[in-house]
């Protein structure tokens, strides 16, 4: 077993223990939060903000991630813990993780956030 699929096994009996990396969420996702530890973790790969001047041109941008048809922040969660691509593993709390998503669905265009 690797130690990416230890750590991704190991995660995902915590979460399903009810238990967190760093404890409980005991408050909202905060998408500010999340936008910093998006340009801090994830900009070498991803176009994370508008401002950012480049990226890797076969990963998608933040905004592609959260216009894609159907998206919520619990399958963007889930795409971080088990990426369907390989993605350098970056260990995040179970805060971080629900901010970063809280972050990338702030970048769904409006049409998409009328649709169910």
């Amino acid at each position: 077993m690797t130690a990416r699929t230890a750590f991704i096994l190991a995660f995902l009996s915590m979460i399903a223990a009810g238990v967190s990396l760093a404890g409980p969420v005991t408050s909202a996702p905060d998408a500010e939060r999340g936008n910093g530890l998006a340009q801090r973790l994830c900009s070498n790969c991803h176009l994370v903000t508008s401002e950012q001047t480049h990226a890797n041109a076969d990963i998608p941008s933040f905004r592609e991630i959260a216009n894609k048809q159907g998206q919520t922040e619990g399958s963007i969660m889930a795409r971080i813990v088990i990426p369907k691509h390989a993605m350098p593993v970056i260990p995040v709390s179970k805060s971080e993780l629900h901010d970063l998503a809280a972050y990338i669905m702030t970048l769904r265009d409006t049409e998409q956030r009328m649709r169910p």
